[in-house]
């Protein structure tokens, strides 16, 4: 066998054939393009923006309804830097990961009403269950494929209060601008369902119905400094 034929085989074994394909007919400028080409697009963590996020907590009464609201909402994202978008296209494969999003109930307030404050947290026990935590399972894509901006979602997900967790499936909008995601979104709840009891002060009784909606805001993690 001649030297160049055991050469070409020595070759052909260890290269790709699209690789030695562009080495035997690419220019040497094309050859640095493929050289430098960016790697795959890999997995942001988008995490909560303070204070730039709300969750407001809506219920009723026998003397009228009534509301608070909390300003904190942390938690992290991880998706693929093409998300919302990429989860249109293939739900199987783009899932995101949320995981332990947390609302301090000691962060819920009633509007000027500091004893409605202080009678929500001894009744909710907040210093055995202070927190509310979401959990998400699935992204289920309500939006057609193609869609920009603004997406809509049905999000399947764990929703654990005063310690009893239910699985929840509540309609979201995810948004990405300016680098940031926005995820918006609402769902009625039963007190009963979590074995939270009724409040009754101030010569009124909660009612079982509650209403929860929420904007999070969240940005991609900052790099460290050199």
């Amino acid at each position: 066998m001649k030297t160049t034929t055991r050469k070409h085989l020595l070759i052909t074994a260890f290269i790709p054939a699209s690789l030695l394909a562009l080495a035997l007919t690419a220019t040497p400028f094309q050859l640095i393009q493929a050289q430098t080409a960016p790697a795959a697009t890999g997995t942001v963590r988008y995490q909560s923006v303070p204070k730039a996020g709300e969750c407001k907590v809506e219920g009723t009464s026998t003397l009228k309804d009534w509301w608070m609201k909390a300003s904190q909402i942390s938690g992290a994202i991880e998706a693929d830097a093409d998300f919302p978008e990429s989860t249109l296209a293939d739900p199987a494969k783009s899932q995101p990961v949320i995981k332990r999003v947390r609302i301090p109930l000691s962060s819920l307030k009633a509007d000027d009403k500091p004893a409605m404050d202080t009678k929500m947290q001894e009744h909710m026990e907040i210093t055995k269950y202070p927190n509310v935590e979401y959990n998400l399972i699935e992204l289920k894509p309500k939006s057609p494929a193609g869609t920009k901006g603004a997406i809509q979602f049905d999000a399947v997900g764990t929703l654990n209060i005063y310690g009893k967790t239910v699985t929840n499936t509540m309609p979201v909008t995810i948004e990405k601008k300016d680098g940031k995601l926005t995820v918006t979104g609402s769902t009625p709840l039963k007190m009963s369902d979590y074995g939270i009891p009724k409040v009754s002060a101030f010569g009124m009784s909660t009612g079982d119905e509650l209403k929860i909606s929420f904007t999070w805001v969240t940005a991609p993690k900052a790099k460290p400094a050199p």
